[in-house]
């Protein structure tokens, strides 16, 4: 049995808060690739938790935060499991609470002990999404005493988000008004991923939202709506991010890699 729900952000929170999810699962272990999306994830197991498939398996923390990262790997889903997933946009996240987002080995990023762990108790303690996810606003409006002032850093990660997909990367920077050496150093430690992997996550992302609910695929629609320069573009962005070609990826079952993903699903 797997339910997921989704819960969109309420105006207070969209500084920070892109989407609220819920996961719950019990039943025989899934196991499928996680696509890299453009933001961050703060993740709260509060029962069982999933596996990152690799040699040696690597059991995922009981609450983290789960970084950008350039290429897909493989999760498993097992046991009870009962988590709340928090999409955060990376650049204010890591301001706020001095979270260093340089690309680490692991798939996780620990959060600060004092202020998450008993947090995480809190919340194992209530009944309800709803309940959580008030919880946690209290800490942010508890972090955040003064209005926050938008950096280039802030700048330039919101302007890949909504431009790279028909502007240049260069010609986004160069918008930012800053040194592009700071910015660019500054921008990894802040969100994990060069502004030019950012870029290809997000055109990777916007794709994957259109069409992961059709059932035939038009590789040269992608092409035209993705602004990639011809089809082999497309077919080698794809596999670079996904470690395999599209004609494969896309026939097989992709129930599961909807799943993790977030797309909601009632009880099955």
């Amino acid at each position: 049995m797997v339910s997921i729900d989704v819960f969109d952000n309420d105006k207070n929170d969209e500084l920070l808060i892109r989407q609220y999810k819920t996961y719950r699962f019990n039943g025989s272990p899934l196991a499928d690739k996680f696509i890299p999306r453009p933001y961050i994830y703060l993740l709260f197991h509060f029962k069982n938790r999933p596996l990152i498939v690799a040699e040696p398996p690597i059991k995922l923390e009981s609450f983290f935060v789960a970084p950008i990262v350039p290429k897909a790997f493989t999760l498993k889903f097992q046991g009870e499991m009962d988590t709340l997933a928090i999409a955060c946009k990376a650049t204010v996240f890591s301001r706020l609470f001095e979270v260093d987002m340089s690309p680490v080995s692991k798939r996780s990023i620990n959060l600060p002990q004092n202020i998450f762990l008993p947090l995480w108790r809190e919340m194992a303690t209530l009944n309800t999404t709803q309940q959580r996810i008030a919880h946690f606003q209290n800490l942010i409006t508890s972090v955040q005493k003064t209005p926050y002032r938008h950096d280039p850093v802030d700048v330039l990660y919101d302007k890949i988000i909504d431009k790279s997909i028909t502007t240049p990367v260069k010609v986004i920077m160069q918008e930012c008004h800053a040194s592009k050496s700071t910015l660019l150093r500054k921008f990894v430690k802040r969100t994990g991923v060069s502004p030019k992997t950012l870029a290809r996550i997000v055109r990777f992302d916007y794709l994957w939202t259109k069409i992961k609910d059709e059932n035939a695929i038009d590789y040269q629609s992608l092409v035209f709506e993705g602004n990639y320069f011809d089809q082999s573009h497309f077919i080698n962005d794809f596999k670079e991010i996904m470690g395999e070609t599209p004609g494969y990826f896309f026939n097989r079952n992709l129930n599961i890699v909807k799943m993790f993903s977030g797309s909601p699903v009632g009880n099955q």
